[in-house]
């Protein structure tokens, strides 16, 4: 089954400038202009992927800053049966992955997005959210430089009833950015330290050029092996005089929770006095 410009032209008279964003094994994506809230993506779910919808929807309203507005929710009839529709805000950018092609990132431009990750991270954290797939595909650039989190499809809410199997060997993640503790499912330790780890690993990648955790592994299996045993790599900027960011960089990407910061916001304050000891 698929669905298509025209499908979704004759299901909503009302919008103009529909385009094919993306198709994913949980729905289909596009790009159009709403009356009302003018350029907005249209995330229409696949039939059976409903299951972690609420939480995706939850999660996102609970969040103030760096992620997109969610303006309704709706069960629209088709003839395929009843779809649930997500109109969502459109943000004007590039992709982190697509940004980083195989290039790294300016001094500048990581500091920012160092700074904006952190940020939305702690935000969640306040609200009882671990985002669980932090990675540069989930990560939007704006025009004017600002760091998008998007894609709550898996995340976790820490004061609702997790929806993970307890007994099952793999939690939910992506293999090279998840935490060790969140693919061993060891879900009394997962909290907003998991996605600093994410974000460690993410900005790693953002000043090297390449995820060492990745690159030339055999299979998954490699890579999370990797992940659990193998320390990344000293990150060596040459603005970095006295390794203060590297060291940040680090202390994320620790192996276990408690070796990382205790929170999102210590993390942060931490990052802003790196950053003020920058003159930035």
């Amino acid at each position: 089954m698929s669905i298509n410009v025209e499908w979704v032209k004759q299901l909503f008279p009302e919008l103009s400038g529909i385009r094919v964003l993306a198709e994913g094994g949980q729905k289909w994506v596009f790009t159009c202009i709403h009356p009302k809230y003018k350029n907005i993506v249209l995330k229409i779910i696949k039939p059976g992927n409903e299951n972690r919808l609420d939480r995706e929807i939850e999660a996102v309203q609970r969040i103030p800053n760096n992620v997109p507005q969610i303006f309704e929710v709706k069960l629209v009839p088709t003839q395929i049966g009843g779809l649930v529709v997500i109109l969502e805000e459109y943000i004007d950018g590039i992709s982190l992955s697509d940004l980083l092609g195989n290039r790294k990132l300016s001094r500048n431009q990581l500091l920012q997005l160092t700074y904006d990750l952190v940020f939305v991270a702690m935000n969640a954290e306040e609200n009882k959210i671990v985002h669980r797939d932090i990675k540069p595909d989930n990560i939007k650039i704006d025009r004017n430089g600002k760091a998008w989190l998007l894609d709550f499809g898996i995340a976790r809410i820490l004061d609702l009833e997790s929806k993970t199997k307890t007994d099952a060997v793999l939690g939910p993640h992506t293999p090279g950015y998840g935490a060790p503790e969140q693919f061993r499912n060891l879900k009394k330790n997962i909290d907003g330290r998991a996605d600093l780890f994410a974000i460690g690993i993410t900005l790693y990648e953002a000043a090297s050029g390449k995820n060492p955790f990745i690159v030339g592994a055999r299979d998954r299996l490699e890579v999370l092996r990797r992940v659990e045993t193998q320390p990344l790599p000293v990150l060596k900027l040459s603005w970095d005089v006295e390794n203060k960011y590297s060291g940040f960089i680090s202390s994320l990407t620790q192996k276990y929770p408690h070796q990382r910061p205790d929170n999102c916001k210590e993390a942060f304050e931490w990052f802003n006095e790196i950053r003020k000891s920058m003159g930035d």
